[in-house]
């Protein structure tokens, strides 16, 4: 099976500007072309299973935990340590839930709470 590695290099492949846009067969309809993407998704991720598990409603649950929701942790911050949190962002490339997590997480091991 192929790591999300694998799919970002394959994406930035098929994104490219000069990647081949012909079609490589007739255009496919209606359960002819359900059938052919689900194949196509099976072929890619190995199983059907693997397909479902990737494939959810909603948001990614954080952790482990398969079911229920994940907690969720709200604070307010000054505008100074807001504009500053922004900055990170843009330099880092992460989403405001990630460097959040990763802040907590950092917090915890400081504190000897988490490895």
């Amino acid at each position: 099976m192929a790591t999300e590695r694998d799919y970002d290099a394959a994406s930035d492949a098929y994104a490219h500007e000069n990647a081949p846009a012909a079609p490589i067969g007739p255009a496919l309809t209606g359960a002819a072309a359900a059938a052919a993407g689900r194949e196509f998704l099976v072929r890619e991720y190995g199983s059907i299973e693997a397909v479902e598990a990737e494939i959810r409603r909603g948001r990614r649950k954080v952790g482990d935990a398969r079911r229920g929701e994940s907690p969720v942790v709200r604070a307010r911050i000054s505008a100074t340590d807001f504009a500053a949190f922004k900055q990170l962002e843009q330099i880092t490339g992460l989403s405001q839930a990630e460097l959040v997590r990763e802040g907590v997480h950092l917090l915890l091991q400081q504190h000897k709470l988490a490895s």
